[in-house]
């Protein structure tokens, strides 16, 4: 330890020349120890290019503007955990420097670079990170006053471990930023022996949204950050309606794995929507599974507690296992269904049409579900007065819940030769049913002319019209050589006609408008 100079040396050469250098600087080759002797305070900006140690018990204070760590610097542990650097704003020297800036010199994207043992933020106005830099502390993160604001860069605690958090509140926590786009809390080595890890984050000041994470897999990094508005497309698209709280969080880690892990999402209930909190009873949670929400089932929903001392604002957590383990980057939202939702579900199209003379195909397609358990496809013929249950489709949403659209076809082995109707119905879990509208399916209209060629006697046969017809046979020439009234099926006799090819038109009788055409050809 010979070459380490005592801090308080230090900030006695600064001092003695505040006017021309106006901060502290502590060269690449200086090095700097805090013994814990005495309370050390940095009442200028400080630039450290260097070593700046520091033994268990020491307390660093900063109160200047800015502090940055340069590239190559350390901030080493004397003993094991080292000292606390706590930011204050309250300089009594050149007054309230108000939110301080802190250019860590770390990159969570390559894991290197400067990192404190422990830092406290007590400054009312905050602290902010610098462009171009994250900040990792190894062990301790303390809030006695203020937040930290990442301004779109990363923070991580922990050193192969999760670290701690302490003295976080809906008062004092981590600001991720409103935006889609911006930084994370970052917890180091969360393991199943690690408990219930707590991410302190929000979006601004007073929207206090933490979440707590519990992995029952291997050790991993997990992140998490929460940003304002729930996108149709998680971070693109269209707005959710406002039975969504206007949270997303997202949430990472740096494998995946099968094994569950155990998330618990809180809100400020102040964030809630109209919609959203006249609902509250019949909230959940949504998992985004691309390219849709997916309500989740069995959240445990409890009053907000994630903090570390009484919780000024109430508030409302959902928990929820996820048993098969997550992806390496998630999003999650909040939902409910209203109470007197009307319609439970949103049709988009139904469709029913007769695919041949003896099946109707029916294709319909769903925007959103609650609560659906299966549809009866029911059918009426035009002889009769009541619908009847010819089929049963499961629903596709996942626990009858979906927020997104699902397209479902089926047959229906119809042969009848009016008209048919049919319609859908929706049973839903509690019993109640709720109905599509109706489609008409019209019979099919087929002609049949056998034999054909023949020698002057052949039958026709007309399907799926019930209306009067008349029939024409007529030469190449268009004369009509003869005219039959028909209705469904005649026997013809035309064997006093020359072998030729002949035209048969049949038509509507009262309309004259042609239905079928044909040629015949009689033999001799």
């Amino acid at each position: 330890m010979r070459s380490i100079i005592p801090a308080l040396a230090l900030l006695c050469c600064s001092f003695g020349q505040a006017s021309a250098q106006q901060g502290i600087y502590i060269p690449a080759d200086g090095k700097v120890c805090a013994t814990g002797a005495l309370p050390v305070t940095f009442y200028l900006n400080l630039q450290n290019d260097g070593a700046l140690g520091s033994k268990p018990g020491s307390v660093l204070y900063f109160l200047g503007k800015r502090w940055t760590n340069g590239n190559g610097s350390t901030l080493t542990d004397e003993g094991g955990t080292g000292g606390i650097f706590r930011f204050s704003g309250n300089n009594p020297l050149y007054g309230n420097t108000g939110r301080q800036l802190l250019f860590g010199g770390y990159n969570a994207a390559t894991n290197s670079g400067s990192s404190f043992p422990n830092l406290t933020i007590d400054n009312p106005d905050g602290l902010a990170l610098g462009d171009l830099n994250d900040l990792k502390i190894r062990h301790t993160l303390h809030f006695r006053d203020g937040h930290l604001f990442l301004n779109g860069w990363n923070l991580v605690v922990g050193d192969h471990m999760p670290g701690q958090i302490t003295g976080y509140s809906d008062r004092m926590f981590v600001v991720t930023g409103n935006g889609v786009a911006g930084g994370s809390l970052y917890r180091e080595a969360v393991s199943n022996l690690s408990g219930s890890v707590v991410f302190p984050i929000g979006t601004e000041p007073g929207s206090y949204s933490p979440v707590a994470i519990r992995n029952s897999g291997a050790t991993d990094v997990f992140r998490a950050r929460v940003f304002d508005h729930v996108y149709s497309n998680a971070i693109s698209g269209s707005a959710m309606p406002d039975t969504f709280i206007n949270k997303t969080w997202n949430i990472g880690k740096n494998s995946i794995s099968n094994a569950p892990v155990t998330i618990t999402f809180q809100h400020t209930d102040a964030d809630e929507t109209a919609g959203y909190r006249n609902n509250r009873q019949n909230s959940f949670l949504n998992r985004y599974e691309n390219p849709h929400w997916v309500a989740q089932s069995s959240t445990d929903i409890t009053e907000g507690n994630l903090s570390t001392s009484s919780m000024q604002l109430a508030a409302t957590m959902h928990t929820q296992q996820f048993e098969a383990g997550m992806q390496i980057n998630e999003y999650f939202s909040k939902s409910a269904t209203r109470a007197n939702p009307g319609p439970r579900i949103k049709w988009v199209r139904f469709e029913a049409n007769r695919l041949s003379s003896s099946q109707v195909g029916l294709l319909w397609t769903t925007w959103f579900e609650v609560n659906n358990d299966y549809f009866e496809i029911e059918r009426r013929l035009e002889t009769e007065n009541t619908f009847t249950k010819v089929g049963v489709a499961p629903t596709k949403a996942v626990n009858g819940n979906s927020l997104r659209l699902l397209d479902y076809n089926t047959i229906d082995n119809n042969d009848f030769q009016g008209w048919s109707y049919y319609r859908l119905k929706a049973v839903l879990r509690n019993g109640e049913t709720e109905y599509s509208e109706i489609r008409p399916v019209p019979p099919l209209k087929q002609v049949e002319i056998f034999p054909n060629p023949n020698y002057g006697r052949f039958k026709v046969r007309v399907s799926g019209v019930r209306a009067a017809m008349r029939m024409q046979i007529s030469n190449a020439w268009g004369q009509v050589l003869r005219q039959y009234d028909i209705d469904r099926e005649g026997n013809i006799e035309v064997t006093d006609l020359p072998a030729a090819t002949y035209f048969l038109v049949i038509m509507y009788r009262d309309t004259q408008v042609v239905m079928h055409t044909a040629k015949i050809v009689v033999l001799k």
